[in-house]
Order: C-alpha cells, then sequence, then structure tokens
C-alpha cells in the first residue's frame, strides 16, 4: 500500500483545503537528471490542505532567492520573554529584504523557552508583522504525535510553514516523515542539521543518506529542503533531489559554496543583520556573476563566523549594534564581553553592515 498523503487545492482568498489519499510507494533515483530541464530561478509548489479544516495562509514567495533567518528571543531584565522587544524588533525586520523569520530554533534558544512561551512569540510576531512576510514554525521531535500535535499549534498561533528536523532518535526518517508530513496543515521544509547549536561543517552527523532525503522531499506537502553545513554530503543530496523544490543552505559562510551547487534560498542565523548581502550573493550566483557573489562573501566572512562562533549571544551583540534589541541571553547563559564586541563590531565594519 502506498503512504498516505494530501491533495492540495485552492478554495478561495488564500484558504487551502488538504485532502488526504494514497499515493504510490517513493521512488529513487537521480531527481537532478531527471529533471534537468526544471528552473532554479523559480520554484513550484502546490500550496497545502490538510485533514477537513481549512487554514488561512499568507502568500509564501515563489521566486527564489528566498531569505529567512531564526530570530532571537529577547528576554526582560526579570529573565522573561520581552515580548514589546519582539514587536519593536519585527518592525525594523518589516523595512528589511528578508523574506520570513524561523521561531521555535536554536537561534531563538528554544530549549529554554516553554511550549507556552513558544507559542506566545509566534502569536507576537504574527501580531505585528501586519500581514507582511511568513512565519516558519520549528519542530524537533522524533516522536511522531508529538510532531503532529507541535505543528498543529504552530499552525494555529500564526505560522504559514514547518519547518522540520530530520529525527535524531530513530533511523527510519523515511518512515517519521511518511506519517508526519500528510498531517501537518501547512507546507513542511525539512531541514538536515542533527547537531544544533553546534554548526557544524564536513563533520556534521548524517541524518538520512541523499538518496532517502531526495525521495522525503518529495512527498506531498513538503515545500524544500535546508542543507547541513556539510558541502561535500549536500552536493550528493543536490543530485537526488528535484529541482523544482527549494534547496536552501544554512549557513552564512558557505553562502557561495552551496550556491554554487545549487542552493537557490537560505535559512540562516546571518539573514537577521545581513538579509540583503545573503541574498546577493545567491542572486549573484543564479545569475551566472560569481565574481560578484565572492566580493560580497569575502567581506562578509569574518562578520559570520565571530557573530555565530558565540551562539546566541553573538547574534544578539550583533542586533544591539544595528539598532535592534538583542539584549542577553537567558540565564544561566551570558552576553558577550565588551572585548568580545568589539571584535563583533570590527567585522561587522568590515563586512558593510554598519
Amino acid at each position: 500500500m502506498g503512504a498516505r498523503r494530501i491533495l492540495k487545492r485552492p478554495v478561495g482568498d488564500d484558504l487551502w483545503e488538504v485532502i488526504p489519499f494514497e499515493v504510490p510507494p517513493l521512488r529513487s533515483g537521480n531527481r537532478a537528471v531527471a529533471d534537468a530541464a526544471g528552473s532554479q530561478a523559480t520554484s513550484t509548489y502546490h500550496a497545502p490542505e490538510p485533514k477537513a479544516h481549512k487554514v488561512k495562509f499568507l502568500p509564501i514567495p515563489v521566486n527564489n532567492p528566498i531569505v529567512v533567518a531564526p530570530s532571537p528571543t529577547p528576554f526582560t531584565a526579570d529573565d522573561s520573554v520581552d515580548h514589546a522587544a519582539i514587536e519593536r524588533n519585527v518592525e525594523k525586520w518589516l523595512q528589511t529584504p528578508l523574506s520570513g523569520f524561523v521561531l521555535n530554533s536554536e537561534n531563538g534558544e528554544e530549549q529554554l523557552l516553554s511550549e507556552t512561551e513558544r507559542l506566545d512569540i509566534v502569536r507576537t510576531v504574527n501580531d505585528a508583522r501586519n500581514g507582511e512576510k511568513f512565519i516558519v514554525g520549528g519542530v524537533d521531535s522524533s516522536s511522531v504525535t508529538d510532531s503532529v500535535r507541535t505543528a498543529e499549534a504552530l499552525v494555529e498561533a500564526g505560522a504559514e510553514m514547518i519547518r522540520i528536523r530530520i529525527p535524531r532518535l530513530t533511523k527510519d526518517a523515511a518512515g517519521y516523515f511518511e506519517q508526519v508530513v500528510p498531517r501537518v496543515p501547512a507546507p513542511v521544509v525539512v531541514i538536515h542539521q542533527m547537531a544544533p547549536g553546534q554548526f557544524a561543517g564536513g563533520d556534521a552527523p548524517v541524518g538520512a543518506e541523499p538518496e532517502v532525503i531526495g525521495d522525503l522531499i518529495d512527498i506531498d506537502n513538503v515545500f524544500g529542503y535546508i542543507a547541513s553545513g556539510n558541502v561535500r554530503f549536500e552536493s550528493r543530496v543536490r543530485n537526488f533531489m528535484t529541482t523544482e523544490k527549494p534547496f536552501w543552505l544554512g549557513n552564512g559562510l558557505l553562502l557561495l559554496p552551496m550556491s554554487v551547487i545549487g542552493a537557490n534560498g537560505a535559512c540562516l542565523m546571518f539573514g537577521n543583520v545581513a538579509p540583503t548581502e545573503c541574498l546577493a550573493v545567491i542572486s549573484s550566483v543564479l545569475k551566472g556573476d560569481l565574481a560578484t557573489a565572492q566580493e560580497i562573501q569575502s567581506r562578509c566572512i569574518e562578520a559570520d563566523y565571530q557573530i555565530l562562533s558565540r551562539g546566541a549571544a553573538g547574534i544578539k551583540a550583533a542586533l544591539d549594534i544595528l539598532g535592534y534589541e538583542g539584549g542577553a541571553p537567558r540565564l544561566p547563559n551570558v552576553a558577550v564581553s565588551d572585548e568580545e564586541r568589539e571584535v563583533i563590531r570590527a567585522a561587522m565594519q568590515v563586512a558593510g553592515l554598519v
């Protein structure tokens, strides 16, 4: 018997109805060869329609590149979530070319937030964005039941897309996604980041083989894929994945090399502080202008490294420097030192960000 998936069909004014149906088993094979005629300049996506209910979605961009960023969480002096600061930050991001907000993520200190706090953050961002950009809600669970429940709650709170990490506590990634994706009432983007917070590169742990990942992305209601930092591995994934769905990179240091192997969008921390530069690198590669892409990448490398190597504290310091409200990480973690802040500032100056 085939897997349970969903047929997606518009029912008017951004409303989408979800219809479960049976499909044949997943195919395997080289998607890039089979889809050689496909274009990387645009993405084909047939929006979602879950179960028996209807959900209102704001438009998700279909033209590449799309750049979204995991939004940091500011806290008050008493270590509570600072919703007023979140609103002010969103207002500033609305003035940038950033495509959307990723909430419930490692950069947002998800492991230090309660589920109630995470959902309240989604609601705050949803209210503050005034119908602009789109929200991606993060799910990181190896449980089918918990993943579906969390996804439904995120959509109810305002997310238009759900980012699901390849599960870390099961070897059956295919079985997990076959059961989860058809039950999520929004498009799903699969992220291959098995050691969140470590930002591993060539030594990044592998959650599934390239052939399997290619099949996962073929599932209906999967919007696209966010690659790990292992360029060698992800080069093979690109060959097994359809070119009709987005292939996003996940690290500012890898903007140029990942774009060269076929990335046409990004979900990365650096997008919070440099969305224009991130978009410019990817766009330049898509146009074949490698010289421009290399120039931008070269001046941004140190800024990305100095920020990212300090985790949430680093991105919050960078946001403070730009006039956003980053503040300190949640206890027991601490802010960067004054000396570290100046190192970050100097790198951002070289990148042309300040």
